[in-house]
């Protein structure tokens, strides 16, 4: 008999795995998705950090350009606070000062021995037609220094004593020590004052001058050098003295005592400045002057007034001297 073919088999039903491999691969898309929703949102946030550090960055930027200016800014006000410090000590500002305030050319330098040099502060006065009178009696030239203030009066004067070929020579304009010695301007503006008036009175400009109280005293000690060296700059000398008539006080000295102290500080040799004043208490001042005159002549002196030529008399830097 034929044989039957075989029945064909039947693949076998597994369900249960089935079931288990779906759930496998749903859950693994659906960690797929989760990881996707977290990576997307991470991408965005850190998109968004992103966004705010670039923000920051360019707010940096612009904060360190800001800064760079301000940094500029302040390099080129040091560097003109540099230049004006180096110009400020290469060229101190008062040298600018009354331009024309200038002697040309170099003194001389010569010394008069044996000479006496009669010189009056504080004038002209009502005194100073005495004194004119007796230098011309005894055909002597003296030195004035004057003072202010300004006024038609006093100009009529110094013509006198310029006519008469006296040597006139600045002082002060106020004599008031704590303003002229306050700074080297206020000094300057002093002795401007003064040399001006000189020089329009009598049409020749002052070339020496006397420190009010000698060029050093209690009043300039912390700025006598610097006065010195910048009136020495513009060409003027200063003439302090080695005798003094000792009249410079409140209540005057008899004639005697005046002539006494001028003509005992005299020696056999030398030069001699000899200050005394011409102001109107100075009575006993004039009265002494004869005296003098014939005393010093005795002894062999000769008498001129003061230039810018004449080798200075001054105070030693660390000797304080008496007020003039």
């Amino acid at each position: 008999m034929p044989r039957k073919p075989p029945a064909r088999l039947r693949p076998e039903r597994h369900p249960i795995r089935t079931v288990i491999v779906t759930i496998i691969i749903l859950a693994l898309l659906g960690g797929m998705g989760w990881c996707t929703a977290t990576l997307y949102r991470e991408n965005q946030q850190l998109t968004a950090q992103n966004n705010r550090l670039a923000q920051q960055n360019s707010t940096l930027q612009q904060q360190t350009g800001a800064l760079d200016l301000e940094m500029s800014d302040l390099r080129g006000q040091l560097q003109a606070l540099r230049q004006g410090f180096q110009h400020e000590q290469e060229h101190p500002a008062y040298q600018d000062l009354y331009p024309d305030l200038y002697v040309e050319g170099a003194p001389a330098g010569k010394e008069q021995a044996d000479t006496v040099f009669l010189t009056f502060d504080d004038g002209p006065s009502a005194r100073t037609d005495e004194i004119l009178s007796l230098l011309e009696q005894e055909n002597i030239k003296a030195t004035f220094f004057v003072v202010g203030p300004d006024t038609a009066a006093r100009r009529e004067r110094l013509k006198q004593i310029a006519d008469a070929g006296h040597t006139i020579a600045v002082h002060s304009a106020t004599h008031e020590y704590k303003r002229i010695y306050s700074s080297v301007e206020a000094y300057l503006k002093d002795f401007y004052t003064v040399w001006s008036m000189v020089k329009e009175a009598t049409g020749e400009a002052p070339t020496i001058f006397r420190f009010p109280g000698g060029s050093i005293n209690s009043y300039n000690a912390g700025i006598y050098q610097d006065i010195i060296a910048e009136m020495l700059r513009r060409g003027f000398l200063y003439y302090d003295w080695n005798v003094s008539s000792g009249d410079a006080t409140s209540r005057p000295l008899p004639a005697e005592t005046i002539a006494a102290n001028v003509c005992g500080s005299i020696g056999k040799n030398g030069r001699y400045i000899v200050l005394m004043h011409d102001s109107t208490p100075r009575r006993t001042t004039v009265e002494a002057l004869p005296a003098i005159i014939r005393n010093l002549k005795a002894k062999g002196y000769a008498f001129a007034p003061l230039s810018r030529n004449d080798l200075p008399i001054t105070f030693g830097y660390l000797s304080p001297s008496p007020k003039a």
